[in-house]
Order: C-alpha cells, then sequence, then structure tokens
C-alpha cells in the first residue's frame, strides 16, 4: 500500500488532509484499516485510522522507524530559472533521485525573472507528488527564487557545470570535494551563465566542471549531476 504525508502530527494522533478523498474513495478505506504514512522528516509511520470523511482522515501512530529512503548527503540544486514546463520536470526527476532542496536563481541570462506565488505553490505540490510516488520520506523544499548575487553566500561546497570548463571534469570534481556532507549543484539558465558569473562562482569557491563535448540543456545537467553525485559517493548501491 502506498504512504502519504502528514498534514499534522501531535504526539500519537495525526491527520491527512490532502489525500483524504484518495484514501476514502479510491482506497475505499475507513475507521480500523492501518495505511503508512510519512511525517516529512524521514520516519515512516504504521497508523491506525480512527476516523475518515472526504475531507480528512484521522489516525492514530502504531509505530515510526526511520524509512531510510534519503540520501547520506545533503544535496541542494540551485537552478537558473526557467519556462515552467522546463522547471516542473527538473523538479520531479531531481526529487526523485533524491535532492535536498531545489533553489532558483535568477541569472543574467535568465527569459524568466520572477516566480509567481501560484507557479511557487504549484512546484511546491510537483515536489510532493513526486516525493510521495517514489517513496521518499521527506518532501524536498523548493525554495523562492533568489538573485545571482545570494547564490555566491551558499554555504554548501559548490559544483558548477559550465559549458566552456576545460580539463577539469565532474568526475574528478567529485573526487577532490569527497566527504564535505552538504552539496550544492549550480545550473545557469537556457542561455547558460556567463563568463563573469562562472568566473564569480570559482571565487566564491565553487568547482567549476565541464560534463564533458556535449552541451545538455539547462534541464538535463542538474539531474546528470545529481546522478553521478549520488554514485559516486555511494548513495545508489
Amino acid at each position: 500500500m502506498p504512504g502519504f504525508f502528514l498534514d499534522h502530527l501531535e504526539g500519537e494522533r495525526a491527520l491527512i488532509r490532502e489525500d483524504a478523498g484518495h484514501i476514502v474513495k479510491t482506497l475505499r478505506r475507513g475507521e480500523g484499516d492501518r495505511v503508512f504514512a510519512f511525517d516529512g522528516l524521514g520516519n515512516r509511520l504504521e497508523c491506525e485510522i480512527v476516523r475518515a470523511d472526504r475531507r480528512e482522515v484521522d489516525l492514530r501512530v502504531l509505530s515510526a522507524v526511520p524509512a531510510g529512503t534519503e540520501p547520506r548527503v545533503s544535496v541542494t540544486l540551485y537552478q537558473g530559472l526557467t519556462k515552467a514546463p522546463r522547471m516542473e520536470l527538473v523538479i520531479q526527476k531531481c526529487v526523485e533521485l533524491g535532492i535536498g532542496a531545489i533553489v532558483p536563481v535568477v541569472f543574467s541570462r535568465c527569459e524568466v525573472r520572477d516566480l509567481g506565488t501560484e507557479r511557487l505553490g504549484r512546484y511546491r505540490k510537483i515536489a510532493r507528488e513526486a516525493a510521495k510516488q517514489c517513496g521518499r520520506a521527506v518532501i524536498p523544499r523548493i525554495g523562492e527564487a533568489i538573485p545571482f548575487s545570494e547564490l555566491l553566500q551558499a554555504r554548501e561546497c559548490l559544483i558548477c557545470p559550465y559549458e566552456e570548463a576545460e580539463g577539469y571534469g565532474l568526475y574528478r570534481g567529485l573526487l577532490d570535494r569527497a566527504g564535505r556532507g552538504r552539496y550544492g549543484i549550480v545550473v545557469g539558465p537556457e542561455g547558460g551563465m556567463t563568463r563573469e558569473e562562472a568566473h564569480s562562482l570559482r571565487e566564491a569557491g565553487g568547482g567549476i566542471v565541464t560534463l564533458g563535448p556535449r552541451i545538455l540543456r539547462t534541464e538535463t545537467a542538474g539531474m546528470a549531476v545529481l546522478s553521478a553525485m549520488l554514485c559516486v559517493y555511494g548513495e545508489m548501491e
């Protein structure tokens, strides 16, 4: 049976609201039935339904154990803000792969320069659905858009794929930065980052790396780096 994210948890009592209709109408679960849920903090809970209707499912928590589905390394994707269909694809697939957070960044060449409240809400819903679909116990954070200057203050160890980088590949860059614990992947927008932006990232301590002779789309680059990072750091075994 699939797991659901709790909307409220206090002691041994919990509530599910967003997926209540699906639980009651589609799965036909009701009082006395058991379901599995995630608390959003990495734990998997076995619960008994106390009361249920299409608006709200009231639960009693029977047991809780670590879900064991989250990577040991924390990775944030700093994604150049791009058009909605591409951002949605990035969010969905990176959540499936194991990203910890996604923060849109406004680079000089961004065609889209603003992220409205409605669109941000949609992106967060996509992240929630992707996390539920792939069995994750944490919903990755989708942050508000930040200017490039704020990205330079990031505290993570940054890996920055750049199409004009030469002689320093992703694999070597990952090996040189193994064991840092917290990482950030920086991906430019559709038009790429400027040389000045790449230089600023390097000056801030970012690792400017090449992904080889092929130029990847902005929506592909982050997935490629994240997959390689999790593989090299032993998270795909």
